[in-house]
């Protein structure tokens, strides 16, 4: 056992490739269901990189930099290129790991990727290629690995001492050059009824990735995604994004979400009927009249809703419930990018339920109405 002084350890400054979001020489993870947008936003990220810019609302650039991609669910060809060409990527700076070439009985299985991470001598190579485009002055910011249980292929029976084994290797790697390592997988089933079960397996990358981030549709607005934090211990718990996808590439909102996957998994799961306190009563009251006061002359983007809603403090869960108490309606407008908007109900607003019950009976009714209407409501 060797000891060493703290005297003889320097402090390194916390760098990110996004603040916040990805630190830069660490591992990150984002997960999400399939078709949410994962591979899109990592490829947006990466066309970021390539242009010397940082995350998203950043107030500082970052430095211009190589990224390293292993897809192995996306054709090249017609999936990434235009994806990347769409974010203005610069396609010197981008460096893929493509498949190999496959008979036709391996072509029937999904995807089979070049090579996965399993021996020592797969994180040499992939050590020694940052080394080369640090030498030839295009060192790597972000490699992105997508997905995880694609490339990080351990033989059954020996998957969680090897998988463990070869997750530090990267996390070692990732510290060491100084680029981030950012994974993409989707949610596991399992553990259902348990607290996080909603979190991705392998449970082994979730513990030593320092960011979890997740993708989710939001529950008003299906078109509209929410990049929310699940865990950093890097830096307080940061606020989320939103985003739409338009024309192949990612149209962030300015504003933050102030939400995290935690309260917005309770947020979607919550019971029909919950009964409220006397201060959440209190909140859900004045909330329901700023907001039918706010929506009293017509028609209102729902991202000034929650944009001022936010500024008078009232939280998005209160504001949903506020929603469904009015019996608000949502639409989208007909234009070409046409943007959600809510209003009224055409019938006369109800009153604010003065107590519990009341609320509990009438979002129930509401909810279920609004599920029989048609979600698809224009101007």
């Amino acid at each position: 056992m060797d000891l060493k002084c703290l005297f003889h350890i320097k402090a390194k400054p916390r760098g990110w490739v996004w603040k916040g979001v990805i630190p830069a020489g660490q591992l990150s993870l984002l997960i999400g269901e399939q078709g949410v947008g994962k591979s899109l936003l990592a490829l947006d990220l990466a066309a970021r990189m390539t242009q010397g810019l940082g995350g998203p609302h950043d107030d500082d650039t970052g430095k211009r930099g190589s990224v390293i991609l292993f897809i192995s669910q996306d054709d090249l060809e017609g999936i990434v290129r235009p994806r990347l060409d769409a974010a203005g990527a610069d396609e010197k700076w981008i460096h893929c790991v493509e498949s190999e070439d496959l008979d036709k009985e391996d072509a029937e299985e999904l995807c089979a990727p070049r090579w996965a991470f399993r021996e020592d001598c797969d994180v040499y190579m992939l050590g020694t290629y940052l080394d080369g485009l640090r030498d030839m002055g295009q060192p790597v910011r972000l490699i992105i690995i997508d997905p995880a249980s694609v490339f990080l292929d351990i033989p059954d029976g020996q998957r969680d001492i090897k998988l463990r084994g070869m997750i530090a290797k990267l996390r070692d790697l990732a510290a060491r050059s100084g680029a981030a390592i950012l994974f993409l997988a989707q949610p596991s089933n399992s553990g259902i009824g348990k607290r996080n079960s909603w979190l991705p397996i392998p449970r082994a990358l979730a513990e030593a990735a320092r960011s979890v981030w997740m993708i989710v549709r939001d529950i008003d607005e299906p078109e509209r995604r929410l990049l929310l934090p699940v865990s950093t211990n890097l830096c307080e718990t940061p606020d989320g994004f939103g985003f739409t996808i338009r024309d192949n590439r990612i149209d962030w909102e300015p504003e933050p979400v102030s939400l995290t996957a935690e309260q917005f998994h309770a947020m979607a799961t919550e019971p029909k009927s919950s009964s409220l306190d006397e201060e959440e009563l209190s909140e859900l009251s004045r909330a329901a009249e700023w907001l039918k006061l706010r929506l009293s002359d017509g028609y209102v983007l729902s991202t000034i809703v929650r944009e001022e809603a936010r500024a008078n403090t009232i939280t998005v869960r209160t504001l949903r419930k506020a929603y469904l108490l009015l019996g608000c309606r949502r639409g989208k407008e007909t234009i070409a990018e046409g943007r959600w908007f809510w209003r009224l109900p055409g019938r006369t607003a109800i009153a604010v339920p003065s107590n519990s019950i009341e609320v509990d009976q009438t979002v129930t009714n509401l909810i279920e109405l609004e599920q029989d209407e048609n979600r698809g409501e224009t101007l």
